[in-house]
Protein backbone atom coordinates (compact mmCIF):
# COMPACT_ATOMS: atom_id res chain seq x y z
CA UNK A 1 0.00 0.00 0.00
CA UNK A 2 2.92 2.70 0.66
CA UNK A 3 4.17 2.50 -2.46
CA UNK A 4 0.92 2.89 -4.31
CA UNK A 5 -0.24 5.18 -2.51
CA UNK A 6 2.90 7.69 -2.54
CA UNK A 7 2.12 6.97 -6.16
CA UNK A 8 -1.05 7.70 -6.44
CA UNK A 9 -0.59 11.05 -4.46
CA UNK A 10 2.19 12.10 -6.78
CA UNK A 11 0.21 11.10 -9.84
CA UNK A 12 -3.38 13.54 -8.82
CA UNK A 13 -0.69 16.30 -8.27
CA UNK A 14 0.70 15.76 -11.94
CA UNK A 15 -2.24 16.25 -13.46
CA UNK A 16 -3.82 18.67 -11.34
CA UNK A 17 -0.83 21.02 -12.81
CA UNK A 18 -1.38 19.82 -16.20
CA UNK A 19 -5.24 19.61 -16.66
CA UNK A 20 -6.54 21.77 -13.38
CA UNK A 21 -8.13 25.05 -15.69
CA UNK A 22 -9.65 22.36 -18.60
CA UNK A 23 -11.19 20.13 -15.99
CA UNK A 24 -15.18 20.92 -15.33
CA UNK A 25 -17.26 19.93 -11.70
CA UNK A 26 -20.19 19.51 -14.10
CA UNK A 27 -19.34 15.81 -15.42
CA UNK A 28 -21.24 12.82 -13.81
CA UNK A 29 -21.47 9.20 -13.42
CA UNK A 30 -24.21 6.97 -14.90
CA UNK A 31 -26.35 5.20 -12.35
CA UNK A 32 -25.68 8.03 -9.37
CA UNK A 33 -27.98 9.48 -7.56
CA UNK A 34 -29.15 13.09 -7.14
CA UNK A 35 -28.57 14.90 -3.97
CA UNK A 36 -31.04 17.60 -3.21
CA UNK A 37 -29.25 21.04 -3.81
CA UNK A 38 -28.12 22.55 -0.51
CA UNK A 39 -30.39 25.30 0.55
CA UNK A 40 -28.62 29.19 1.03
CA UNK A 41 -25.68 27.72 -0.53
CA UNK A 42 -22.42 29.44 -2.19
CA UNK A 43 -20.22 27.29 -4.50
CA UNK A 44 -16.48 28.95 -4.11
CA UNK A 45 -14.20 29.61 -6.54
CA UNK A 46 -11.35 30.95 -6.32
CA UNK A 47 -9.19 33.24 -9.08
CA UNK A 48 -8.59 31.65 -12.16
CA UNK A 49 -4.86 29.93 -11.92
CA UNK A 50 -5.46 29.69 -8.15
CA UNK A 51 -6.22 26.43 -7.90
CA UNK A 52 -3.75 24.92 -5.43
CA UNK A 53 -4.77 21.37 -4.04
CA UNK A 54 -1.91 21.74 -1.97
CA UNK A 55 -2.47 18.91 0.92
CA UNK A 56 -3.44 16.06 -2.04
CA UNK A 57 -0.12 14.82 -1.29
CA UNK A 58 1.69 13.30 1.77
CA UNK A 59 2.88 15.84 3.82
CA UNK A 60 6.22 16.33 5.06
CA UNK A 61 5.99 14.03 8.11
CA UNK A 62 6.88 10.32 8.70
CA UNK A 63 3.81 8.57 10.72
CA UNK A 64 4.08 6.92 13.90
CA UNK A 65 1.62 4.76 15.66
CA UNK A 66 0.56 4.22 19.48
CA UNK A 67 -1.70 2.01 21.05
CA UNK A 68 -3.17 3.09 24.44
CA UNK A 69 -6.49 1.73 26.27
CA UNK A 70 -9.44 3.28 28.53
CA UNK A 71 -9.73 2.39 32.02
CA UNK A 72 -12.21 -0.21 30.66
CA UNK A 73 -9.93 -1.89 28.52
CA UNK A 74 -10.99 -0.84 24.95
CA UNK A 75 -7.94 -0.06 22.42
CA UNK A 76 -6.97 3.33 21.29
CA UNK A 77 -5.07 3.54 18.22
CA UNK A 78 -2.90 6.85 17.85
CA UNK A 79 -1.35 8.37 15.00
CA UNK A 80 1.19 11.36 15.46
CA UNK A 81 3.89 13.21 13.46
CA UNK A 82 7.13 11.29 13.21
CA UNK A 83 10.98 11.79 13.27
CA UNK A 84 12.30 10.91 9.92
CA UNK A 85 14.19 7.88 11.10
CA UNK A 86 11.06 6.23 11.16
CA UNK A 87 11.38 5.43 7.29
CA UNK A 88 13.65 3.35 7.91
CA UNK A 89 11.74 0.95 10.23
CA UNK A 90 9.39 -1.42 9.20
CA UNK A 91 5.59 -0.13 8.30
CA UNK A 92 2.43 -1.05 10.46
CA UNK A 93 0.86 -4.12 9.39
CA UNK A 94 -3.28 -4.54 10.17
CA UNK A 95 -4.51 -8.09 10.20
CA UNK A 96 -8.48 -7.67 10.05
CA UNK A 97 -9.32 -11.22 10.65
CA UNK A 98 -7.33 -10.56 13.96
CA UNK A 99 -10.63 -8.96 15.32
CA UNK A 100 -12.74 -11.66 14.96
CA UNK A 101 -13.29 -14.16 18.04
CA UNK A 102 -10.91 -17.38 18.36
CA UNK A 103 -13.83 -19.42 17.10
CA UNK A 104 -14.32 -17.71 13.80
CA UNK A 105 -10.28 -17.01 13.30
CA UNK A 106 -10.18 -20.64 13.51
CA UNK A 107 -12.14 -21.47 10.09
CA UNK A 108 -10.21 -18.81 8.45
CA UNK A 109 -6.87 -20.15 6.71
CA UNK A 110 -4.00 -18.67 6.61
CA UNK A 111 -3.94 -17.24 2.70
CA UNK A 112 -7.25 -15.70 3.52
CA UNK A 113 -5.96 -13.05 6.32
CA UNK A 114 -4.65 -10.38 4.07
CA UNK A 115 -1.75 -8.26 5.65
CA UNK A 116 -2.82 -4.91 4.79
CA UNK A 117 -0.28 -2.20 5.14
CA UNK A 118 -0.40 1.08 6.57
CA UNK A 119 1.59 4.14 6.41
CA UNK A 120 2.71 4.64 9.69
CA UNK A 121 5.85 2.87 12.10
CA UNK A 122 4.84 1.39 15.25
CA UNK A 123 6.68 3.22 18.40
CA UNK A 124 8.64 5.77 15.99
CA UNK A 125 10.21 8.85 17.60
CA UNK A 126 7.59 11.99 17.44
CA UNK A 127 8.41 15.09 15.29
CA UNK A 128 9.91 17.95 17.33
CA UNK A 129 8.57 20.78 15.88
CA UNK A 130 5.06 20.44 17.86
CA UNK A 131 2.99 20.56 19.51
CA UNK A 132 0.48 19.52 16.88
CA UNK A 133 -3.46 19.87 16.93
CA UNK A 134 -5.51 16.85 17.81
CA UNK A 135 -8.32 15.05 15.89
CA UNK A 136 -10.50 12.44 17.58
CA UNK A 137 -11.83 9.83 14.65
CA UNK A 138 -14.97 7.62 15.15
CA UNK A 139 -15.16 4.55 13.00
CA UNK A 140 -18.17 3.33 11.51
CA UNK A 141 -20.49 0.43 12.63
CA UNK A 142 -19.00 -3.19 11.88
CA UNK A 143 -15.95 -0.73 11.76
CA UNK A 144 -12.47 -0.42 13.78
CA UNK A 145 -10.04 2.59 14.08
CA UNK A 146 -7.71 1.34 11.52
CA UNK A 147 -10.36 1.40 8.64
CA UNK A 148 -9.44 4.92 7.79
CA UNK A 149 -6.42 4.50 7.25
CA UNK A 150 -4.96 6.44 4.50
CA UNK A 151 -6.55 9.63 5.77
CA UNK A 152 -5.61 9.00 9.52
CA UNK A 153 -1.78 8.86 8.22
CA UNK A 154 -2.56 11.62 6.04
CA UNK A 155 -3.56 13.85 8.19
CA UNK A 156 -0.71 12.97 10.60
CA UNK A 157 1.85 13.63 7.93
CA UNK A 158 0.07 16.87 7.90
CA UNK A 159 0.45 17.44 11.18
CA UNK A 160 -2.30 16.15 13.40
CA UNK A 161 -1.96 13.94 16.02
CA UNK A 162 -5.21 11.62 15.32
CA UNK A 163 -7.00 9.49 18.47
CA UNK A 164 -9.19 6.77 17.25
CA UNK A 165 -11.09 4.43 19.71
CA UNK A 166 -12.80 0.85 19.60
CA UNK A 167 -16.01 1.78 19.99
CA UNK A 168 -16.77 -1.95 20.90
CA UNK A 169 -20.39 -1.01 21.37
CA UNK A 170 -20.59 -1.41 17.22
CA UNK A 171 -17.13 -2.63 15.86
CA UNK A 172 -16.55 -5.24 14.21
CA UNK A 173 -14.34 -6.42 17.14
CA UNK A 174 -17.49 -5.91 19.02
CA UNK A 175 -19.63 -7.54 17.36
CA UNK A 176 -17.98 -10.87 16.06
CA UNK A 177 -14.93 -10.88 18.42
CA UNK A 178 -14.64 -10.56 22.21
CA UNK A 179 -13.72 -6.96 22.59
CA UNK A 180 -16.90 -5.81 24.35
CA UNK A 181 -17.06 -8.61 26.51
CA UNK A 182 -17.14 -7.83 30.11
CA UNK A 183 -16.93 -3.87 28.98
CA UNK A 184 -19.87 -1.67 30.35
CA UNK A 185 -21.66 0.33 27.16
CA UNK A 186 -20.93 3.67 26.68
CA UNK A 187 -21.93 6.85 24.44
CA UNK A 188 -20.20 7.86 21.44
CA UNK A 189 -18.85 11.22 23.10
CA UNK A 190 -18.14 9.94 26.10
CA UNK A 191 -15.75 7.37 24.81
CA UNK A 192 -14.10 10.21 22.35
CA UNK A 193 -13.79 12.55 25.00
CA UNK A 194 -12.43 9.58 27.22
CA UNK A 195 -10.17 8.93 24.39
CA UNK A 196 -8.77 12.18 25.23
CA UNK A 197 -8.10 11.90 28.20
CA UNK A 198 -6.83 8.96 27.97
CA UNK A 199 -3.97 10.35 25.44
CA UNK A 200 -3.26 13.05 27.67
CA UNK A 201 -3.01 10.73 30.47
CA UNK A 202 -0.54 8.59 28.72
CA UNK A 203 1.11 12.26 27.81
CA UNK A 204 2.59 12.62 31.08
CA UNK A 205 4.90 9.80 30.65
CA UNK A 206 8.26 11.50 29.08
CA UNK A 207 8.89 7.47 27.46
CA UNK A 208 5.42 8.39 25.82
CA UNK A 209 5.92 9.37 22.01
CA UNK A 210 2.90 11.78 22.90
CA UNK A 211 5.09 13.36 25.04
CA UNK A 212 4.47 17.54 24.88
CA UNK A 213 3.23 16.31 21.54
CA UNK A 214 -0.72 17.45 21.56
CA UNK A 215 -1.89 21.40 21.20
CA UNK A 216 -5.05 20.87 23.42
CA UNK A 217 -6.01 24.56 22.08
CA UNK A 218 -6.60 22.89 18.88
CA UNK A 219 -9.26 19.74 18.87
CA UNK A 220 -11.24 18.39 16.24
CA UNK A 221 -13.43 15.18 15.85
CA UNK A 222 -14.21 13.40 12.46
CA UNK A 223 -16.06 10.45 11.73
CA UNK A 224 -17.41 8.17 9.27
CA UNK A 225 -21.03 6.83 8.96
CA UNK A 226 -22.28 5.78 12.68
CA UNK A 227 -18.80 8.11 13.52
CA UNK A 228 -19.82 10.44 11.85
CA UNK A 229 -22.72 11.06 14.36
CA UNK A 230 -20.62 10.54 16.81
CA UNK A 231 -18.48 13.54 15.62
CA UNK A 232 -21.30 15.90 14.98
CA UNK A 233 -23.00 14.78 18.48
CA UNK A 234 -19.53 15.43 20.00
CA UNK A 235 -18.92 18.34 18.58
CA UNK A 236 -21.72 20.04 20.25
CA UNK A 237 -21.42 18.76 23.48
CA UNK A 238 -17.58 18.31 24.00
CA UNK A 239 -16.13 21.89 25.00
CA UNK A 240 -12.73 21.23 23.74
CA UNK A 241 -13.54 20.50 20.30
CA UNK A 242 -13.27 23.85 17.95
CA UNK A 243 -14.32 22.14 14.41
CA UNK A 244 -15.91 18.54 13.14
CA UNK A 245 -15.43 16.69 9.76
CA UNK A 246 -18.93 14.04 9.13
CA UNK A 247 -18.27 11.59 6.65
CA UNK A 248 -21.62 10.05 5.27
CA UNK A 249 -23.65 11.60 7.84
CA UNK A 250 -27.37 10.57 8.44
CA UNK A 251 -30.00 12.68 9.98
CA UNK A 252 -30.42 10.22 13.00
CA UNK A 253 -32.49 7.21 13.89
CA UNK A 254 -36.33 7.45 13.60
CA UNK A 255 -38.29 7.22 16.42
CA UNK A 256 -41.86 5.61 17.10
CA UNK A 257 -43.21 8.21 15.42
CA UNK A 258 -41.14 7.71 11.81
CA UNK A 259 -38.76 11.25 12.47
CA UNK A 260 -35.52 11.47 13.51
CA UNK A 261 -35.14 12.76 17.17
CA UNK A 262 -33.49 16.64 16.99
CA UNK A 263 -29.70 16.86 17.67
CA UNK A 264 -28.25 20.03 19.22
CA UNK A 265 -26.27 21.95 16.59
CA UNK A 266 -22.78 22.11 16.96
CA UNK A 267 -22.11 25.81 17.12
CA UNK A 268 -18.39 24.74 15.36
CA UNK A 269 -17.05 24.87 12.10
CA UNK A 270 -18.24 21.82 10.11
CA UNK A 271 -17.66 20.20 7.09
CA UNK A 272 -19.82 17.23 5.36
CA UNK A 273 -18.50 14.76 2.52
CA UNK A 274 -20.78 12.52 1.09
CA UNK A 275 -20.19 10.28 -1.83
CA UNK A 276 -23.19 10.59 -4.65
CA UNK A 277 -23.90 6.89 -4.87
CA UNK A 278 -23.96 6.04 -1.34
CA UNK A 279 -26.45 3.23 -0.83
CA UNK A 280 -26.28 2.82 3.53
CA UNK A 281 -26.77 6.72 4.08
CA UNK A 282 -28.85 8.16 1.58
CA UNK A 283 -27.21 11.71 0.11
CA UNK A 284 -30.13 13.65 0.60
CA UNK A 285 -29.80 13.21 4.15
CA UNK A 286 -26.08 14.17 4.65
CA UNK A 287 -27.27 17.68 2.46
CA UNK A 288 -29.96 17.79 4.90
CA UNK A 289 -27.51 17.55 8.07
CA UNK A 290 -25.10 20.31 6.11
CA UNK A 291 -28.39 22.88 5.69
CA UNK A 292 -29.13 22.52 9.38
CA UNK A 293 -25.85 23.62 10.13
CA UNK A 294 -24.26 27.46 11.16
CA UNK A 295 -21.91 28.41 8.97
CA UNK A 296 -18.89 28.41 8.81
CA UNK A 297 -19.65 25.43 6.86
CA UNK A 298 -18.86 23.26 3.84
CA UNK A 299 -19.91 20.17 1.84
CA UNK A 300 -18.21 17.98 -0.38
CA UNK A 301 -19.89 15.63 -2.90
CA UNK A 302 -17.90 12.90 -4.72
CA UNK A 303 -19.58 11.76 -7.66
CA UNK A 304 -20.36 7.97 -8.31
CA UNK A 305 -18.92 7.06 -4.73
CA UNK A 306 -20.51 4.79 -2.38
CA UNK A 307 -20.17 4.60 1.27
CA UNK A 308 -17.03 3.24 1.89
CA UNK A 309 -14.95 5.76 0.12
CA UNK A 310 -14.34 7.42 2.66
CA UNK A 311 -12.75 4.33 4.60
CA UNK A 312 -9.61 1.43 3.08
CA UNK A 313 -11.98 -1.00 3.31
CA UNK A 314 -12.66 -1.71 -0.53
CA UNK A 315 -8.66 -2.35 -0.42
CA UNK A 316 -8.25 -4.96 2.19
CA UNK A 317 -7.81 -7.78 0.55
CA UNK A 318 -8.56 -6.53 -3.12
CA UNK A 319 -6.42 -8.65 -4.76
CA UNK A 320 -7.90 -11.77 -3.31
CA UNK A 321 -11.41 -10.58 -4.29
CA UNK A 322 -12.27 -8.51 -1.71
CA UNK A 323 -13.54 -8.86 2.26
CA UNK A 324 -16.57 -10.40 0.80
CA UNK A 325 -15.66 -12.65 -1.51
CA UNK A 326 -12.87 -13.97 1.18
CA UNK A 327 -15.94 -14.40 3.67
CA UNK A 328 -17.04 -16.61 1.12
CA UNK A 329 -14.12 -18.34 0.47
CA UNK A 330 -13.56 -18.73 4.46
CA UNK A 331 -17.29 -20.19 4.81
CA UNK A 332 -18.32 -17.75 7.29
CA UNK A 333 -21.75 -16.55 7.30
CA UNK A 334 -21.70 -13.23 8.12
CA UNK A 335 -25.26 -12.11 7.61
CA UNK A 336 -26.16 -9.57 4.53
CA UNK A 337 -26.35 -6.58 6.00
CA UNK A 338 -22.69 -7.00 7.44
CA UNK A 339 -21.47 -7.88 3.96
CA UNK A 340 -23.61 -5.01 2.41
CA UNK A 341 -21.58 -2.93 4.50
CA UNK A 342 -18.45 -4.16 3.37
CA UNK A 343 -19.19 -3.69 0.01
CA UNK A 344 -21.34 -0.75 -0.81
CA UNK A 345 -18.68 1.28 -2.56
CA UNK A 346 -16.44 -1.61 -3.66
CA UNK A 347 -18.62 -2.12 -6.74
CA UNK A 348 -17.25 -1.16 -10.34
CA UNK A 349 -19.61 1.23 -11.28
CA UNK A 350 -18.68 3.09 -8.23
CA UNK A 351 -15.92 5.81 -8.03
CA UNK A 352 -12.79 3.41 -6.81
CA UNK A 353 -12.02 5.03 -3.16
CA UNK A 354 -8.81 5.00 -4.07
CA UNK A 355 -9.16 7.66 -7.01
CA UNK A 356 -10.91 9.95 -4.58
CA UNK A 357 -8.27 9.57 -1.96
CA UNK A 358 -6.25 12.74 -3.00
CA UNK A 359 -9.93 15.21 -2.73
CA UNK A 360 -10.80 13.87 0.41
CA UNK A 361 -7.46 14.13 1.61
CA UNK A 362 -6.44 17.43 0.63
CA UNK A 363 -10.36 18.87 1.84
CA UNK A 364 -9.57 17.31 5.03
CA UNK A 365 -6.97 18.83 6.09
CA UNK A 366 -7.28 21.98 3.93
CA UNK A 367 -10.55 22.47 6.49
CA UNK A 368 -8.81 21.44 9.55
CA UNK A 369 -5.81 23.86 8.90
CA UNK A 370 -8.04 26.84 8.07
CA UNK A 371 -11.03 26.32 11.20
CA UNK A 372 -7.96 25.35 13.82
CA UNK A 373 -6.22 28.61 12.76
CA UNK A 374 -3.29 27.53 11.33
CA UNK A 375 -3.42 28.33 8.05
CA UNK A 376 -4.57 32.21 8.12
CA UNK A 377 -6.53 31.93 4.86
CA UNK A 378 -8.27 29.14 3.28
CA UNK A 379 -5.76 26.92 1.04
CA UNK A 380 -7.77 25.58 -1.66
CA UNK A 381 -10.97 25.48 -0.28
CA UNK A 382 -12.89 26.47 -3.30
CA UNK A 383 -14.81 24.90 -6.32
CA UNK A 384 -11.73 25.36 -8.84
CA UNK A 385 -9.47 22.92 -6.32
CA UNK A 386 -12.28 20.42 -6.84
CA UNK A 387 -12.10 20.43 -10.26
CA UNK A 388 -8.54 20.26 -10.56
CA UNK A 389 -8.95 16.29 -9.46
CA UNK A 390 -8.85 14.52 -12.07
CA UNK A 391 -8.93 10.77 -10.94
CA UNK A 392 -12.97 11.82 -9.01
CA UNK A 393 -15.86 14.41 -10.15
CA UNK A 394 -15.60 16.67 -7.03
CA UNK A 395 -18.64 19.53 -6.20
CA UNK A 396 -17.96 22.03 -2.78
CA UNK A 397 -20.06 23.96 -1.57
CA UNK A 398 -19.80 26.46 1.34
CA UNK A 399 -21.18 29.05 3.40
CA UNK A 400 -19.07 31.63 5.06
CA UNK A 401 -19.19 33.03 8.63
Amino acid sequence: MLTARRALAATAVVLTLVAGACSSGDSGSEGTKDTKAPSGATTTTAAEGKADPAYAELGPNQVGSRTIALDDGRRVVVWYPAAGSAADTPTETFDIASLLSPELQAKIEADLRPQYEIDAHVGADPATDGPYPVVLFSHGYAGFPEQSADLVTHLASWGFVVIAPDHVERSLSGLLGTAAQGVEKREDPEVLSASLDAAIADATSEDSQLHELMDLDKVAVAGHSAGASAAYLTASSEDRVKAFIAYSVGTGRPGEDGKAAERPVPDVPGMVMLGTADGIIEPEQSVEVYDGMQPPKYLVEIEGAGHLVFSDICLIGRDQGGLVQLTKDAGLDLGDDLLRLASDGCEPDKTDPADAFAAIDHFSVAFLRYELGIDPEPVGLDQATADAFTTAAVTLTSAPR
